[in-house]
């Protein structure tokens, strides 16, 4: 039987020394060259090696001179625009490609389905698609997350005010720093940069038009990579809320909003420059939980126009050195609010306490461990290097545990207390949620017709020429015009009636409510959970609200007694 390879003979190579065959069957299998001859496949391989080394250094040097060709013509002959991954322009211009014709044309591209994508808010998707038809139940609607759409990495190309403009999308693209990170570059031809300007402006406007009336959220955003440092990532951005639905005196609310206004008057960094004044300011609230602390804070965000910046200690990965760099990263004029500063162990009071009330302490106590450090938080409020013209904001139940060293003038310069609802309170949570209830009807009648030429002339006028000769003295008319005027007086008299008898009743109820409740007893937050269980009925509110009370505190004295007992 023929063998597939000849017998080796006595002066046949040396087993260390390779053979064409053998080099060739390294990159061809075993089956397919078996079906070249061994003569022709010998004479063959050193020009097919050959090849091959040429084809690679072809390749080699092709991309070596088209990348030099590249940068030589885009540093020369063209103006090129480069957006990093970790700055919030990038945000910006995402948002803009994807609101753009010529990224829903491209063949080549990314496609996401979430709940909440990068941009879906700024391009004005929402957070779930509807299949069905309106009227049907919200139950029984087919939701499904909206599909995104943008440029795949590569080069893109779109007509903007009629000229071409290259988007080039680099992914993992390893820079100066020490992770990887997305790159989008925008090229023209030219050494004129004013269109890509143009482009940036455009995006940009179009970004902050759709957060006008918005207050946008920050967080945290964990390492992409071991050993990077966090950054901030925006949330959400949610319709800012009234100064006017805070429960609280309405004195110390334009007390904290006028101070902040003062802090960020332009005038203001220069005179604490030329007095030596680090240009810092703290804000202290404190007070039981639901009474309206974060919610001032978010508040004041919205009406002065500010990003809020929100940040929990509380974290397991946030370390000294990941909480300065997420303070060095703040924009200059913006809200960061430390929320339920008295539950971390770095910021309980240092005061010697005797090992009974430590042990009782231990047993009941809430507090988090944390890998920050008091000195690393102190030394980012006010530090030699700590940034300076945010507004810091920090929010506590329990003020007497704070270490006296975080809440010294200088780094706390205001303190506001919220207390329980009072009778006020609890007048005002009432009026808000039921002031505008069943007056849409009221309100309509009391709109006035805006087209009244019809009712100037009687509708059975026949010809133009006889409306035309029609004297405006005469005394049908006039009493038509009388009669319309009566019939409009009569109505906003009825509806004035109807409007004072209905405000009547409403402060009939908010007085017997506001009896019932017991005083500094409830949070707004808790008042607020029972009036929203009968949001559309305010007599059914009252009438509940003592049988409310009484469960209430029937519950409160069970766990109290659970409490007790656990402990005895």
């Amino acid at each position: 039987m023929e063998t597939l390879f000849p017998p080796a003979t006595a002066n046949s190579s040396l087993p260390t020394q390779s053979s064409p065959l053998s080099i060739l069957e390294a990159f061809i299998p075993i089956h397919l060259s078996s079906l070249i001859s061994h003569s022709a496949l010998d004479n063959a391989v050193p020009h097919i090696l050959t090849f091959l080394f040429i084809s690679t250094a072809a390749a080699t040097g092709w991309t070596y001179w088209y990348d030099q060709f590249t940068r030589l013509l885009r540093l020369f002959f063209m103006s090129t625009a480069e957006i990093h991954s970790r700055d919030e322009l990038y945000e910006q211009m995402m948002a803009w490609i994807a609101e753009q014709e010529f990224s829903t044309r491209t063949r080549y591209f990314v496609a996401t389905m979430a709940f909440r994508s990068l941009f879906a808010e700024s391009v004005g998707e929402s957070e779930e698609e509807e299949t069905q038809e309106p009227d049907a139940p919200y139950w029984e609607r087919n939701r499904r997350a909206p599909l995104q759409f943008t440029p795949a990495p590569g080069l893109h190309f779109f007509k903007y005010k009629g000229k071409t403009v290259t988007l080039e999308r680099i992914a993992n693209h390893w820079g100066r720093g020490w992770f990887p990170q997305e790159i989008l570059k925008f090229s023209i031809m030219g050494r004129e940069p004013q269109l890509l300007k143009e482009i940036l402006k455009e995006a940009r406007e179009k970004y902050l038009m759709k957060d006008k009336s918005k207050t946008v959220v920050h967080r945290p955003k964990g390492p992409t990579e071991v050993g990077s440092p966090p950054t901030w990532a925006r949330c959400l951005a949610r319709p800012s809320r009234p100064l006017s639905t805070v429960v609280l005196e309405q004195k110390q609310k334009e007390m904290f909003v006028d101070d902040i206004k003062d802090y960020l008057e332009p005038d203001t960094q220069k005179w604490y420059s030329e007095r030596g004044i680090p240009y810092r300011r703290g804000y202290l609230l404190h007070g039981p939980p639901g009474t309206g602390k974060s919610s001032l804070s978010f508040a004041a965000a919205g009406l002065l126009g500010l990003k809020i910046y929100v940040l929990s200690l509380a974290s397991k990965t946030l370390s000294d050195s990941g909480l300065a760099s997420l303070f060095d990263a703040l924009p200059p004029r913006c809200v960061v609010l430390l929320e339920d500063i008295d539950t971390i162990n770095i910021a309980q009071s240092r005061k010697p306490v005797d090992a009974t009330a430590e042990t009782a302490k231990k047993d009941t106590s809430t507090e988090v461990d944390t890998r920050v450090s008091l000195s690393g938080l102190l030394n980012v409020i006010d530090g030699v290097a700590s940034s300076e013209g945010r507004v810091l904001i920090l929010t506590t139940n329990h003020p007497e545990k704070l270490d006296a060293a975080l809440i010294r003038p200088g780094r706390v310069d205001m303190k506001i207390e919220f207390k329980l609802a009072g009778e006020e309170a609890i007048a005002g949570l009432f009026v808000r949620m039921y002031k505008d209830y069943n007056y849409s009807t009221a309100q309509a009648e009391e709109e006035p017709p805006t087209d009244t030429s019809g009712l100037l002339t009687p509708p059975c006028t026949p010809t133009t020429s006889a409306r035309a000769t029609t004297s405006p003295t005469d005394p049908a008319l006039i009493a038509e015009r009388e009669l319309i005027r009566q019939r409009r007086r009569n109505e906003a008299k009825r509806v004035a009636e109807e409007r004072a008898v209905k405000e009547k009743r409403l402060l009939e109820l908010v007085a017997k409510f506001a009896q019932t409740m017991p005083q500094e007893v409830f949070s707004p937050a808790e008042i607020q959970g029972y009036l929203l269980q009968h949001k559309n009925q305010p007599e059914r509110a009252v009438e509940c609200a003592e049988k409310w009370v009484i469960s209430f505190r029937l519950a409160l004295c069970v766990l109290y007694f659970f409490i007790f007992f656990f402990y005895l």
